[in-house]
């Protein structure tokens, strides 16, 4: 009975055509492939993002060192390159976290638009000075590596 069995399947590929068989192969070499290449791409991605907030704002993250002068400016002058990596790396966000990612990005180029000196030098005016009243606004060092830190976690997929 089992010899009968096999002789019937080895009846069935003798008369069935191979072609689909070959053709399902060659999609999954080609499925293979394409998901080699994607996570490649998700890599290099998450790379030339992390690599850009490095290079671009070393002097401020992940350790503070100092603030440039005319920091809106300064932080404004590099959006553009972030944000072209910004884009590049949304393609592989997660469907699920990308509403989060578009928020982490919003809020950290809106704190880069509206940052300037002068919110610096009263952040440091009153960190310096007693304080008799609880300030309402955060720290701009302490939001500013808040934020980069939010941007960061979606590079951790």
């Amino acid at each position: 009975m089992n010899d009968e069995n096999i002789n019937q399947i080895v009846g069935y590929f003798e008369t069935v055509p191979l072609w689909p068989f070959v053709l399902f192969g060659l999609l999954g070499v080609v499925a293979i492939m394409v998901d080699i290449i994607n996570r490649k791409r998700r890599a290099l991605a998450i790379d030339n993002f992390r690599y850009t907030i490095e290079k671009e704002l070393a002097d401020m993250y992940p350790v503070h060192k100092c603030w440039p002068k005319n920091i809106n400016q300064y932080l404004t002058s590099r959006l553009p390159e972030m944000y072209h990596n910004f884009e590049v790396l949304r393609v592989f966000i997660p469907q699920d976290r990308l509403l989060s990612y578009n928020t982490d990005w919003n809020k950290f180029r809106d704190f880069c638009r509206n940052l300037t000196d002068e919110k610096i030098a009263a952040a440091e005016q009153s960190s310096t000075t007693t304080k008799q009243s609880v300030s309402t606004e955060l720290d701009p060092k302490i939001e500013f590596h808040q934020l980069l830190s939010n941007l960061l976690k979606h590079t951790h997929i």
